[in-house]
């Protein structure tokens, strides 16, 4: 829905207070999509271990995984974030 942030929770208002939450979802999402799942694992998320954040780039590492080895993201899994719209791989 246009005008609406997603960074992969469900929650009542996804305000400006969520906008890193947002970020950090988006980032994990294209993280995972740019490369293979040997060199962009989940290990490389660069938020603090337990943080909102963390979490939220998980969750968006997540939406690119499970295309994989050979699907693309559909617009229905991150309905908030402008997806890559390259194969995503794992080797």
């Amino acid at each position: 829905m246009s005008g609406q942030l997603d960074y992969g929770a469900a929650s009542n208002n996804a305000g400006a207070a969520r906008m890193s939450l947002a970020t950090a979802f988006s980032e994990g999402i294209y993280f995972r999509a740019g490369g293979t799942l040997a060199g962009r694992p989940l290990t490389g998320n660069p938020h603090e271990v337990g943080s909102p954040d963390h979490d939220a780039w998980d969750r968006g590492w997540a939406v690119a995984d499970d295309v994989a080895p050979s699907g693309t993201i559909d617009q229905a899994d991150a309905p908030g974030v402008a997806i890559p719209t390259n194969v995503v791989v794992d080797s």
